[in-house]
């Protein structure tokens, strides 16, 4: 867990932090759980625990979701059910008229893709065994013992010591054991979103902006004028290494996540990029009511007046506010003039690299 580390640095001769509150042995002994209140994905089934903690499972998890989400846009796009086709951003006749690639060729570079995945991440996670001893034949409730004097200083320094106390010596061992189980994961879950939209923005920017990159790597993805869900991963193999799967280990890793919340991580992430992919607007999708990056967003990007805005993905659209290269769909449809759809297969070839700078209204 992250709090490791700090409780390494109060045990240093430094003492670089001292606990305000650690002489309170009563408060702290009241607040030490005496159980583990484990949660509902604690597992002690040793069948379940042998599959949870398998470098195989959790390499093919993600990977697995990934074609079974696909899959089923891809029977969406083919059915045409009338309340999928009234939401489409894009009419079907688009995809074949516009998009440079088969449908064909999208599946074998998605396969290579994984490939690389796979093989990358056989390097990256430790063997079955050291997993079963790092993470899972740990004692939580000592972690958790290790983490009282830390919960006693947070809450009396927010809640001052009169109240805080009451809270504590009150609900003190069941706020340590849900921060144990579920607060530093959560964190560790966002923190993990942000570091991916942050490494993603940067190189995704980059390969729009420096021109061997893009004509070399990232103009493969742009092939794809009008996004469908397997063509999420449609990407250079040298862009699909860098971008998606080195991204996503150094997240995990900055984010000291254990294997199973790696894995979750991934498995979160293939069904986001599939979805931001999918090329329809539905407001009850979980992936398009919660993240402002969703489908429409990102189908922006793919047009030619919008292939220079709207680089975040695949979670957030901060560093596109932050850094002035967001479009909005208000935005998106003024441009009026390039709604041609000859104009725009022009326009977007004349563009493969587009200077930076902010996007402007078209009267």
């Amino acid at each position: 867990m992250a709090f490791e580390a700090l409780n390494q640095m109060v045990s240093s001769p430094n003492k670089l932090f001292q606990h305000q509150y650690g002489y309170n042995s009563t408060l702290l002994a009241n607040m030490t759980p005496n159980s583990l209140h484990a949660p509902f994905y604690h597992i002690t089934d040793p069948k379940l625990i042998s599959i949870a903690s398998s470098k195989p499972f959790n390499l093919l998890a993600p990977i697995v979701v990934y074609w079974v989400v696909c899959s089923i846009w891809h029977h969406l796009d083919t059915a045409k059910y009338p309340y999928f086709e009234a939401r489409r951003i894009h009419e079907s006749p688009e995809v074949i008229a516009r998009n440079k690639v088969t449908f064909a060729q999208v599946i074998k570079a998605v396969f290579l893709q994984h490939c690389i995945q796979i093989a990358l991440g056989w390097m990256w996670f430790e063997d079955s065994e050291a997993i079963l001893r790092r993470e899972v034949f740990v004692d939580h409730l000592a972690k958790m013992a290790k983490l009282v004097p830390w919960v006693a200083d947070g809450t009396l320094l927010l809640l001052g010591r009169r109240t805080g106390e009451q809270v504590l010596l009150k609900h003190g061992e069941k706020l340590v054991a849900w921060i144990y189980w579920w607060g530093i994961p959560l964190f560790q879950m966002y923190f993990a979103f942000c570091v991916v939209d942050t490494w993603q923005y940067f190189w995704h920017r980059a390969m729009h902006t420096n021109r061997f990159l893009y004509r070399h790597f990232h103009s493969h993805h742009h092939r794809l004028y009008v996004a469908y869900a397997f063509g999420a991963l449609y990407n250079h193999p040298v862009e699909g290494f860098i971008l998606d799967s080195l991204g996503s280990a150094v997240a995990e890793k900055v984010a000291f996540m254990t294997l199973r919340q790696a894995t979750l991580l991934f498995v979160i992430s293939s069904i986001k990029t599939a979805d931001d992919h999918c090329g329809y607007r539905l407001w009850w999708d979980p992936c398009q009511l919660l993240f402002a990056n969703n489908a429409d967003y990102h189908d922006i990007h793919h047009q030619a007046y919008g292939i220079k805005s709207n680089f975040s993905q695949p979670f957030f659209t901060n560093w596109d506010r932050i850094l002035g290269t967001q479009m909005s769909r208000g935005e998106a449809d003024s441009k009026t003039r390039w709604k041609k759809l000859g104009h725009e297969y022009a326009e977007h070839d004349k563009h493969n690299v587009i200077a930076e700078g902010h996007a402007k209204k078209v009267d």
